[in-house]
């Protein structure tokens, strides 16, 4: 822009000093007389005097004469002084020029005429409607610059910064199309460039987001059989199992949970590349009953332990849709959730229908969550007020509704006076 605008002045300035030259030239160049009417005139009005006009009384413009200003008279017997004056021109204006005509009475010289006349200088005037037209050629092109440099220029100075913004990572707002539409496809392209990386900036930070989520989460479900395998392990250690049955089963529990982890293990490793959407999520059919005693196995004499009255209500058996092996995750993650943040009484698991869906509620008692804190239940990262000092990274419920939706099921949460109760939707 800074050179465009030097090369703007430099144009100015040099047409400028070219102009004022040429009318320097014009100015000192003399005119030539072309035009010879008034010769004519002059030899039209000495024939009317020889007929007999008073010279005294001539008036050439009501006679219908161009070029002829005025006439002056003086007789012949004046003054020498006077008529040395006549004959130098005194009286007679510095744009006329004048020819002084003697005029006889028959053979007797009765005075002079002097006529004053005005000719038209060809040549001058044609070199200062040149000049004005290089006035007018000069002023269209320092226009046509001021265009280019507003229409072309600027616009370009304006884009020219936003492939560099791209480049570096930083995507600036797209440019409106200009009225002329010079750069109209580059800026669009431009845009359609920008719009590009933004949508793809906003994935990578979403797909990074969620596979930081998941691998949480899944470090989370660890807990689950890392907890009990601690329970069994203390358990056999203390003694607290006579019966050698007992205690070999006990050994088979710490076996099965061992190959939870394991699996949990190889689906974290699986997790690191991909994200949450990209889960697998069987849907099948399985029985009601089948699956909460699997969930049951897990967790009963782990509150039993624990001291934790579990009361499970009726339901009727019936074949559910879903991916039993998640759904059994998201029940675990619930049970945990109910003893971590419980007070350690009871949990109850009741069953209902609603709308051709079977609804499974987990209820603890205890402290339960402020109305105005239920809404980001299910938000990641977002922990309650009653999670000071508890371990825990705020994924666990996230997690379990997402898996739910992904089976077209749904799940939330309801508060209590005595505690807090979470609802899964599943379908038949």
């Amino acid at each position: 822009m800074k050179r465009f605008n030097r090369i703007m002045l430099w144009t100015l300035i040099a047409g400028a000093v070219l102009i004022g030259v040429y009318f320097l030239w014009a100015w000192s160049e003399p005119g030539t007389r072309s035009d010879k009417q008034y010769r004519i005139e002059i030899n039209r009005l000495m024939a009317a005097v020889q007929n007999g006009a008073d010279p005294s009384g001539l008036k050439p413009r009501e006679l219908g004469y161009s070029y002829i200003q005025n006439v002056d008279w003086i007789a012949a017997g004046s003054g020498s002084g006077e008529l040395a004056r006549y004959f130098a021109g005194d009286g007679v204006a510095d744009q006329e020029e004048y020819t002084v005509q003697p005029v006889f009475d028959g053979v007797k010289l009765s005075g002079y005429l002097r006529i004053r006349y005005q000719v038209l200088e060809q040549k001058r005037t044609e070199l200062w409607i040149a000049g004005g037209l290089l006035l007018l050629a000069l002023a269209a092109i320092y226009a046509v610059l001021l265009y280019i440099r507003k229409a072309i220029i600027r616009p370009f100075h304006q884009i020219e910064e936003l492939p560099y913004a791209l480049a570096r990572g930083r995507v600036p707002t797209g440019m409106k199309e200009l009225k002329h539409r010079y750069f109209g496809r580059l800026i669009w392209g431009l845009d359609v460039l920008r719009e590009t990386l933004e949508a793809q900036k906003q994935t990578n930070v979403r797909l990074e987001k969620e596979r930081q989520t998941l691998i949480a989460s899944l470090s989370h479900e660890l807990k689950t059989p890392v907890a009990a395998i601690k329970l069994y392990s203390s358990a056999l250690y203390g003694n607290l199992y006579t019966d050698d049955a007992k205690r070999a089963a006990t050994a088979r529990k710490i076996e099965q949970q061992a190959e939870i982890i394991e699996g949990q293990i190889a689906e974290l490793i699986t997790a690191s590349s991909s994200p949450l959407q990209e889960i697998s999520v069987l849907s099948h059919e399985f029985y009601l009953s089948d699956w909460q005693e699997r969930v049951l196995e897990n967790h009963r004499e782990r509150l039993e332990l624990r001291k934790i009255r579990l009361d499970i209500g009726p339901y009727e058996d019936k074949l559910l849709r879903g991916d039993a092996a998640k759904l059994q995750e998201v029940m675990d993650n619930l049970l945990d959730n109910a003893v971590k943040y419980g007070d350690g009484r009871a949990i109850r698991l009741s069953f209902r229908v609603e709308e051709y869906r079977q609804l499974i509620e987990v209820e603890n008692t205890g402290a339960s969550l402020s109305p105005a804190e239920l809404p980001h239940i299910f938000s990641s990262f977002w922990r309650g007020s009653n999670s000071a000092g508890k371990p825990g990274n705020g994924l666990g419920l996230y997690i379990s509704r997402q898996l739910l939706r992904q089976m077209d099921g749904d799940l939330y949460a309801e508060t209590r006076e005595q505690g807090m109760a979470f609802v899964l939707v599943l379908r038949f």
